[in-house]
């Protein structure tokens, strides 16, 4: 049978566990890193982003949702010099591209996104990050 005392015990930790699980759902949760728009027109065009994947965050997605536009662009992730993950794709017309889930500890990284050719582009871009447990 249990004491006063021993069920105020039990209830404080069961408290500390229900707190540290919902603490780590909110630390985990997934996140926007990045979001921007892109406008390139005719020609070559380049924008360079730096972010930084959060601690228990482990996987990172690249969303490129173009609006409007007809051109070759490519996007690319990079820590230091080395390619984390790279996408190249031909646009024409309204369209999304989603990513995989690309694994990723935590630190700073470098977003390149780039366009070529005889069109123009309209694009939003975004990087989310998540935790392991979603």
């Amino acid at each position: 049978m249990l004491t006063i005392s021993s069920r105020k015990l039990v209830g404080i930790a069961m408290l500390v566990i229900a707190v540290v699980f919902v603490a780590y759902l909110a630390l985990t949760y997934p996140r926007v890193l990045v979001s921007f728009t892109v406008s390139f027109t005719v020609g070559a065009d380049v924008k360079h982003v730096e972010f930084e994947v959060p601690f228990l965050h482990e996987r990172v997605q690249v969303e490129v949702r173009v609006r409007s536009g007809n051109a070759l662009w490519t996007a690319s992730i990079l820590e230091g010099e080395n390619i984390v993950w790279r996408h190249t794709a031909s646009q024409s017309s309204q369209t999304t591209y989603t990513s995989e889930w690309i694994k990723m500890s935590n630190g700073r990284y470098n977003f390149t996104f780039a366009t070529a050719g005889l069109g123009s582009l309209e694009a939003e871009v975004k990087i989310v990050s998540k935790g392991g447990f979603w």
